[in-house]
């Protein structure tokens, strides 16, 4: 029987985790045999350095240490912990884009390797770290969270490759909050001055801006539910998590036209460029007034993030069948 194991990043709390946890998840419900090796930077040096010893070849017993979850919001996730990996073809073992050049050390394995933040994997191409003929291999099943991430795996020369998202938990709109203010990403990711943004936000809507940084998830559902507009302009390294929160709680999206940000079909009048940012004041001064109005366009937008888990749990089953489970 295959085994799929699922290496995780140990109490980091992100969109990417999280998606590797609804796929261990969605694994287990639909019967198969799916293991979770939550991981600590400290496991690359040791496990580098069994592979320097050739202590990782074939029909190999790699033994772990089981850590427990420690993220009280991935406790609705039915996790397994992995105690050894068993290096053959009967074992499938998920990397996510960061974990990419770890893929040398699983060559026995049947590997994947799930591109969500295609941006972050950047720093792990460079010819110091893999071999990029190791990804084109066809025995290395590429899945991709977004459109932008198919394009540039293709672009690498992956050919075999599967679409596999993620979903929005919890995606239902918040009831009973005024609609009166504008959010505003500035998190990291948004190299303009976002406080010079929200000022003139402030000043030309008579309205509160709210900084989308540094709060906790309550906070951020709190601050959306109570926005007309969501504006983010980031560089969209995936299929973001704010945008689709914001979406399922009647809350217009403003997106930067880079990245992943075509995966979430918004109106193309809440698409800019980046050479075109000083427009998103005059689209926000219509849309104040016109919320309404923009809202019935963004439903298709609104519908593909409630459709989410369905299209996620078919995706799964799929993958299922590519491992030969």
């Amino acid at each position: 029987m295959k085994q799929i194991i699922i290496l995780i990043p140990h109490g980091v709390q992100t969109g990417g985790p999280e998606a590797l946890h609804q796929l261990s998840d969605a694994l287990i419900r639909q019967g198969h045999d799916a293991r979770v090796w939550y991981v600590l930077p400290s496991d690359l040096a040791a496990i580098d350095q069994l592979h320097r010893n050739n202590g990782l070849g074939p029909d190999t017993a790699l033994r772990l240490q089981p850590r427990p979850n420690t993220v009280a919001d991935y406790e609705k996730y039915q996790v397994r912990l992995a105690e050894q990996i068993v290096m053959n073809a009967d074992t499938c073992v998920v990397l996510a884009e960061t974990y990419v050049h770890w893929l040398r050390y699983f060559h026995p394995c049947t590997p994947m390797v799930w591109w969500l933040s295609i941006d972050n994997a950047f720093e792990y191409l460079s010819v110091q770290k893999i071999n990029l003929n190791a990804l084109r291999s066809e025995r290395v099943l590429h899945t991709y969270q977004s459109g932008y991430a198919h394009q540039v795996i293709r672009a690498l020369g992956c050919t075999r490759t599967l679409p596999l998202s993620d979903y929005t938990p919890g995606a239902l709109a918040s009831e009973g909050l005024p609609k009166t203010d504008i959010a505003l990403n500035a998190n990291h990711k948004v190299l303009y001055d976002v406080g010079a943004i929200a000022a003139r936000l402030e000043r030309e809507n008579q309205c509160k801006v709210h900084l989308i940084r540094g709060m906790s998830r309550a906070q951020v559902y709190e601050a959306l539910g109570r926005s007309k507009l969501f504006i983010d302009l980031g560089n969209f390294p995936g299929k973001d998590r704010l945008a689709r929160e914001a979406l399922m709680r009647d809350c217009c999206v403003f997106a930067l036209d880079v990245g992943a940000s075509r995966d979430y079909v918004l109106p193309e009048e809440c698409y800019y460029k980046p050479d075109q940012v000083d427009q998103v004041f005059a689209g926000a001064r219509q849309l104040m007034t016109q919320y309404e109005l923009y809202l019935a366009l963004s439903l298709p937008a609104r519908q593909a993030v409630l459709r989410e888990r369905m299209v996620f749990e078919r995706e799964v089953a799929g993958l299922a069948h590519a491992f030969g489970c």
